[in-house]
């Protein structure tokens, strides 16, 4: 009964052993399988799983301004004590922009020392004078500002009011009242520049983000040149007096143009009335009231306007600076230099009107120029083959632009399309050449309006395999260290597994042949 028991005991954990045994099978049969896959794909997925997901950050931000300044100041600004300076003579050259209408018929006249009109939408600046000329802005330097405080700063952000914000701003500036200490939002501080122009709100956002007035002075001057302004210089964020404080009509278009791209600039200088709330400084809440007659009067008010900004000094005079919209459409208008106030608001409502209805823009189809593009690589093709040259072109790229504009009496009798190949010129003697055609729309009355380029490249028979060698390299997939990496940890992991079962496999073995050599015991 014992042996009998015993038996009974070793079978039982036989079975187990035998069960235990088949899963190890299954284990190594099923790591085999791995092992045998493209390393490539665990690779990928490694990769893929350790990919870090991308986050957008906020980049916005908003203001406000006290209601005392807002009555003393409507939508000027009072300037420091300085002497009028002619700046518009500059020892540097100036470029000259291109407009699409110089001698625009029936134009409005406009009161000012320079003015341009520009479409946002296709980049096309439309008519204007001494647009390019350097000018002092007053305080629509405070565009820029803002601009670079929605690209840089949260609405929701705190700014801790020290005294570099207000101490050099001149007494006869407008201010909102800040003091050392004061706790005010991003949101607060937008608010007040472009409601009440407060200078001391402006400071608090430029000081946060270039830490002094040269930095953040710089930190304008690069994004203007980002933009493509060729002729600004600012010196400091608020358009204080200098004659060194200069930019121009075209380079202010450009810049309200962006401004205009984020939804808060005109939702803000739109609003009629803000109150900021109190603050660890100021127990009263302050009440702010937009100073821009666009919006704060009827008799200049503009349907269309979206938001821009005024500005006054003795030095600049009277300066505007603003965005209107129209069936999707944008145009930008600015005026420095006015002699009164009021003028620049009934010149800019002119300049837009007669935009809007002398002007025509629409947008671009590419696949209209696809069968001409065919057949200008074919023109080059043949001019190739006639002149006996061992080239071939190698590429071909069509570069459209999205919007055209263009003068609605030439638009409204329609276009055709156009590449101009009048003066290519192919040399033989070159390992490659790149060449460029103007693409533009011909209207019925013989104008041409330049809508994109086409670029072909053309190589020798060695330049041409090197390119195709290179393009197919470029296209190969890529094994980064990485990924390299995860195929040999995958593949070192499996080989460990696999010997670990092995291992065990065969000491189950060893253990079940040393059972079957054992005497079996004896029946009482």
């Amino acid at each position: 009964m014992i042996s009998i028991q015993s038996h009974s005991k070793q079978t039982g954990r036989s079975g187990k052993i035998s069960r235990f045994l088949l899963k190890v099978k299954h284990i190594v049969s099923i790591l085999l399988v791995c092992a045998v896959l493209s390393s490539n794909g665990f690779a990928s997925i490694v990769s893929a799983a350790s990919e870090p997901e991308s986050t957008a950050s906020e980049s916005s931000s908003e203001t406000t301004a006290s209601a005392a300044a807002a009555e003393s100041v409507t939508d000027t600004e009072p300037s420091a004590d300085t002497p009028a300076v002619d700046t518009a003579v500059t020892d540097t050259v100036q470029l000259q922009t291109a407009l699409l209408d110089p001698q625009a018929e029936d134009a409005p006249v406009i009161d000012g020392k320079a003015y341009v009109l520009y479409d946002a939408q296709s980049g096309v600046f439309l008519l204007g004078s001494n647009q390019d000329t350097p000018l002092p802005p007053a305080s629509i330097t405070k565009v820029m500002t803002i601009l670079l405080a929605f690209e840089n700063l949260k609405m929701t952000d705190t700014i801790t009011v020290t005294r570099d914000m207000y101490e050099s701003i001149p007494n006869d500036y407008v201010r909102l009242g800040l003091v050392e200490g004061e706790v005010i939002t991003v949101e607060d501080a937008i608010y007040a520049c472009l409601l009440i122009s407060a200078n001391d709100a402006c400071m608090s956002l430029a000081i946060s983000m270039g830490g002094t007035i040269e930095g953040f002075s710089q930190m304008m001057n690069d994004r203007a040149v980002e933009l493509g302004c060729n002729q600004t210089h600012f010196t400091n964020p608020y358009g204080y007096a200098d004659e060194n404080h200069l930019t121009t009509a075209h380079d202010m278009a450009l810049i309200m143009a962006e401004a205009l791209k984020n939804e808060m600039y005109t939702k803000i200088s739109t609003t009629a009335n803000y109150t900021m709330a109190a603050t660890n400084k100021n127990s009263e809440p302050r009440g702010l009231t937009n100073g821009n007659r666009f919006v704060s009067t009827t008799t200049y008010a503009y349907e269309n306007y979206i938001g821009g900004k005024t500005g006054f000094t003795d030095m600049s005079a009277y300066t505007i600076v603003a965005g209107a919209r129209e069936n999707g459409r944008t145009l930008i208008g600015v005026v420095l230099g006015a002699s009164y106030s009021q003028i620049r608001y009934s010149d800019l409502i002119s300049l837009f009107t007669y935009g809007f209805e002398k002007y025509s823009t629409t947008s671009v189809d590419p696949s209209e120029y696809a069968e001409i593009q065919k057949q200008t690589i074919d023109q080059v093709t043949t001019g190739i083959a006639a002149a006996g040259y061992v080239l071939e072109i190698t590429d071909a790229t069509l570069s459209i632009d999205p919007f055209c504009t263009t003068k609605a009496a030439t638009a409204v009798n329609g276009y055709s399309t156009g590449i101009d190949i009048s003066q290519a010129v192919i040399q033989g003697n070159l390992s490659t050449q790149v060449l460029t055609f103007p693409v533009f729309r011909q209207y019925a009355d013989s104008s041409k309006n330049q809508v994109g380029t086409l670029t072909i490249t053309i190589c020798d028979q060695k330049s041409a395999e090197t390119a195709a060698e290179a393009a197919a390299a470029a296209n190969e997939p890529k094994t980064s260290i990485g990924a390299i990496l995860a195929r040999a940890g995958i593949v070192l992991l499996l080989v460990m597994i696999l010997a670990f079962c092995i291992i065990i496999y065969v000491m189950l073995q060893k253990e079940k042949k040393r059972r079957k050599n054992r005497r079996k015991p004896r029946v009482l």
